[in-house]
Parts: structure tokens; sequence; C-alpha cells
């Protein structure tokens, strides 16, 4: 009994080795395929700058302009507010 625990052992140990190994070259051939993928969309994405505009400009420009003119109402209705608030401060009391 005692002689075929130390002849299991060697296996154990090797086996040990070889998952490492596998694991390692896994964790190789998954980075050189994400590296090659982020190559080839900077590529696919310079040409694709020198061709036109981009597609999401337009929608971009539409949201700017949007915003900006929530800013002017914005600003309109804190000047108004203001303007009311001065005015309640400066009239004379009410009796």
């Amino acid at each position: 009994m005692g002689r075929s625990f130390i002849q299991q052992q060697p296996r154990r140990g090797w086996s040990v080795w070889v998952i490492p190994s596998w694991a390692i070259g896994t964790a190789f051939v998954i980075c050189v395929v994400a590296c090659a993928q982020v190559v080839v969309r900077r590529m696919i994405g310079s040409t694709d700058k020198s061709a036109g505009q981009n597609p999401t400009e337009p929608a971009l420009d539409d949201m700017q302009r949007r915003l900006s003119e929530l800013e002017e109402r914005m600003d309109f209705a804190e000047r108004l507010l203001a303007k009311e608030r001065a005015a309640e401060r400066l009239s004379p009391p009410h009796e």
C-alpha cells in the first residue's frame, strides 16, 4: 500500500505543471488575438475618418444646439425670478 502512494506522487507533480503551461498558452493566444483586433480597429478607424464625417456628429451637433437653447431659457427664467424678488424687496410693505 505504501508503494502505490509513492508511485502516484510523480504523476501528480507532472499534472500540476501541465495545467499552468496550458493556461499560459491559452492566455497568450487570447492576448495576441485581442491585440490584433485593436490594431485592425485602429486601422479601420483611421480610414473611416479620412473618408468622411462621423455618423454621430450630426446628432451631437443637434444635441449641442438644443443644450444651448435650454441654457438661454434657464438664463431668462433666472432673470425673471431675480426681478420678481428684487421688486418684492423694494416694494413698500403691505398693510
